[in-house]
């Protein structure tokens, strides 16, 4: 598996690329990742209650994901490419564990909580696509393994399902919570028709 998923590394880590490349690898690397919870912002603005608990349950799937690959780098560390001087790297990133990576554990664990809700399942598979190319552009610039694609995309559907048995009563209730200072601090663009109440 080590010697499959070194393989794979080194065909898609970037050899002698020009600058464009190398700007186009950071913005996907290290920008794209800011598209995701600004979706959720500004769907909950525009969406109604069942909507929005799409995002809520999105937003927990996501946040269980980041403790379970906080988790898992804790009990199994295994070393990033340019820890162990395979291939190149062309970015800054401190030699923290590798395995999974927390970038796409975050948005595919988003993507996949936002699918278990028929409201947003389009928005998913576009959001999932777009974390494609995150998992490419890190791969390329050399700061991980596409074995901690693999973990990541496993690691967002069990925190997704760990999070299945909240959405009849948990979700309904955190969605309301949020709710109330959200009317009270968007009140204005809420009368105005802008922001949805």
């Amino acid at each position: 598996m080590e010697h499959l998923n070194q393989t794979l590394f080194l065909w898609i880590n970037a050899t002698d690329p020009s600058a464009f490349s190398i700007l186009l690898g950071r913005l996907l690397a290290n920008g794209l990742v800011y598209v995701f919870p600004l979706y959720v912002v500004a769907s909950w603005l525009r969406s109604d209650a069942a909507g929005r608990d799409a995002l809520v349950q999105a937003a927990l799937a996501a946040a269980v994901a980041l403790f379970l690959s906080w988790a898992m780098g804790k009990l199994w560390f295994h070393p990033r490419p340019f820890v162990m001087e395979i291939g190149h790297q062309y970015m800054p990133h401190k030699p923290t564990a590798s395995f999974p990576s927390n970038h796409l554990s975050f948005i595919w664990a988003l993507c996949a909580g936002l699918w278990m809700h028929p409201v947003r399942r389009r928005a998913a598979w576009v959001l999932a696509l777009l974390g494609l190319a995150v998992a490419w552009a890190r791969i390329y610039m050399g700061v991980h393994w596409p074995l901690d694609m693999a973990g990541a995309l496993l690691n967002a559907i069990v925190a997704a399902g760990l999070c299945l048995p909240l959405r009849p009563r948990v979700v309904p209730r955190l969605r309301a919570l949020i709710e109330h200072p959200y009317r009270l601090i968007c009140a204005w663009p809420i009368r105005k028709g802008w922001f949805r109440t």
